[in-house]
C-alpha cells in the first residue's frame, strides 16, 4: 500500500496564504500615504502675505510679500515635486480645495473665475514656479497688477489672492489677502478699482437669562419658566425640585437622599448605596474617534482574515490518498 506525500501540497497552500498576508500588511501600510493629499476644506490661510499698496486701480503695481519663516512649500521641488504658483478666485471659492495645471487654478465650477495673477512686467502668468533647493523657498516673486484683463472680467465683489504650494496639482499650503474690488471708469483697461478687504468679526448675542419664582418656592433655577396653577398647593422639600399638586389630582414626589419635615416630625427616606453604577440603556452608542474613513477597516479585516486561514492550514490534518488501483 502506497500513500502520496501530502507535504508539497501543504507547503504551497503555507505560500500562497503567506504571499496574500504580506501583500495585504503591505497595502495597511499604504493607507497612510494614500489618505494624505490636498488640504481639507475650510483649512484657513498661512500667516505672513502682506500687500502694498492698500488701494489703487487695475494699474496699480501690487507687491505681494511672504514673511519669512513662513515663505516655504512643505518641500522642494527638486526632491519633492514641490511648486509655488499664484491664485485669484471669488471669496465664495475656498482655496484651500483649488487644484492647479500648467495655466493656473481651474475653475472649480462653469462661469466660476479662477485666474494666476500677472507679472506687472510683460503680463506673464505666475504659475507652475519651482521652489529653492531643499529650503522649499519661494523665491522669483514678481510685482503683479490686473492691467491684462479688459472692461466687465473681473466682476464687483470680495476676492481672494495670493500664493499657493502645489504638489501633483494639488494646494498644500496657501497664503490669502482679501481685497474688494468696484467698478471704475477711470479704473484702467480692466475699469475696476480696488482696496484691501478685511472680514468682519463674528458677533455673539447673549440673551440673558429669565427666572420664575412659584409661591411656597424655595429655589430658583436660572433660565427655568414655571407656571403657576391657581389653587394649587407647592411643597417644597429641602435638596429636591418643586412639586406642584393642581386642585383635584394626586401628586407623590419621591426625594432619595433627603430629608422630609413635618410638624417637627422628622423622617429620612433610604439612602441609596454609593456602589450602585451607573446602567448604560440599550441603544446607547458611544461617540467614534479617529478617523472615517473606510479602507484601514476592510485592509485590517483582510489582513485578519488571512492570518485565521494560515492557522487554518497550518492545523489542517494530513489527508491521506488511497492508493490507484491498477
Amino acid at each position: 500500500m502506497t500513500h502520496s506525500n501530502p507535504q508539497p501540497r501543504r507547503w504551497r497552500d503555507l505560500a500562497i496564504a503567506a504571499g496574500l498576508a504580506t501583500a495585504a500588511v503591505g497595502a495597511a501600510a499604504l493607507v497612510g500615504p494614500l489618505g494624505a493629499g490636498a488640504l481639507p476644506a475650510g483649512t484657513p490661510a498661512t500667516a505672513g502675505q502682506t500687500i502694498s499698496p492698500s488701494a489703487g486701480t487695475s494699474e496699480t503695481v501690487i507687491t505681494l510679500t511672504l514673511t519669512p519663516p513662513n515663505n516655504v512649500c512643505p518641500g522642494d521641488t527638486a526632491t519633492g515635486n514641490f511648486r509655488w504658483t499664484t491664485y485669484m478666485v471669488p471669496e465664495s471659492v475656498d482655496p484651500a480645495t483649488l487644484t492647479y495645471n500648467a495655466s493656473g487654478p481651474i475653475a472649480p465650477g462653469a462661469g466660476v473665475f479662477a485666474q494666476p495673477l500677472f507679472s506687472a512686467i510683460g503680463g506673464a502668468p505666475q504659475v507652475n514656479k519651482n521652489t529653492a533647493v531643499s529650503t522649499g523657498q519661494i523665491t522669483g516673486t514678481q510685482t503683479v497688477n490686473f492691467a491684462l484683463f479688459t472692461p466687465g472680467q473681473i466682476a464687483p465683489g470680495n476676492y481672494e489672492i495670493g500664493y499657493a504650494c502645489t504638489k501633483a496639482g494639488q494646494t498644500e499650503r496657501f497664503w490669502s489677502t482679501l481685497i474688494t474690488v468696484t467698478s471704475s471708469s477711470t479704473g484702467g483697461p480692466a475699469q475696476i478699482a480696488w482696496t484691501t478687504a478685511t472680514t468682519p468679526p463674528s458677533t455673539t448675542t447673549t440673551t440673558p437669562a429669565t427666572s420664575t419664582t412659584v409661591p411656597g418656592a424655595t429655589t430658583t433655577v436660572p433660565g427655568a419658566t414655571t407656571t403657576t396653577v391657581p389653587g394649587a398647593t407647592t411643597t417644597t422639600v429641602p435638596g429636591s425640585t418643586t412639586t406642584t399638586t393642581a386642585p383635584g389630582s394626586t401628586t407623590t414626589t419621591t426625594t432619595i437622599a433627603s430629608t422630609s419635615t413635618t410638624s417637627s416630625t422628622t423622617t429620612t427616606l433610604f439612602v441609596v448605596p454609593s456602589t450602585i453604577r451607573p446602567i448604560t440603556l440599550p441603544g446607547t452608542v458611544l461617540p467614534s474617534t479617529g478617523s472615517s474613513t473606510w479602507r484601514p477597516i476592510v485592509i485590517w479585516a483582510l489582513v485578519v482574515f488571512l492570518i485565521g486561514r494560515t492557522v487554518m492550514l497550518i492545523a489542517r490534518p494530513v489527508r491521506l490518498r488511497a492508493p490507484k488501483s491498477r
